[in-house]
């Protein structure tokens, strides 16, 4: 099942937490850093690097909830201003590396299994950054 998904509507089951992250304030990575940072409740020591967020997706003790979906609309505008491209696709990969991370971890005393999933309001910028990057993804 993809770690993605690009949707016309987000219908979801109600066993899901959807996090909504407003696409105009994740134009730029620090953006994103900060809005996904607020609406997870990340702890302090978040250091708004791709390594930070690494281990804070990677983490998510604090949360109770077990299913989550973080949905960005609108997608066209996710990281559109940032100044180096390339972040954008190391970005995707890193996510969906940790969603797919999440399906192999096993309950443990330190973390509690999570299912992550990060979903896009459906634009064609969102489909061609997946697609170039080879990141399947499910529509609706």
């Amino acid at each position: 099942m993809p770690n993605f998904l690009v949707a016309k509507d987000l219908a979801l089951p109600d066993n899901y937490s959807v996090i909504e992250l407003d696409g105009h304030k994740t134009q730029t990575l620090r953006g994103f850093y900060e809005e996904i940072a607020d609406a997870l409740a990340f702890p302090e020591e978040f250091s708004f690097t791709l390594d930070g967020l690494d281990e804070m997706l990677s983490d998510l003790s604090w949360l109770e909830d077990e299913r989550i979906v973080v949905y960005i609309s609108p997608s066209e505008l996710f990281i559109e201003k940032e100044r180096n491209p390339e972040k954008m696709s190391t970005l995707l990969n890193l996510l969906d590396a940790i969603c797919e991370d999440w399906r192999w971890e096993e309950d443990s005393e330190d973390i509690r299994k999570k299912e992550l999933l990060f979903a896009f309001s459906d634009s064609a910028r969102i489909r061609e950054l997946l697609d170039k990057q080879e990141i399947s993804y499910r529509s609706n």
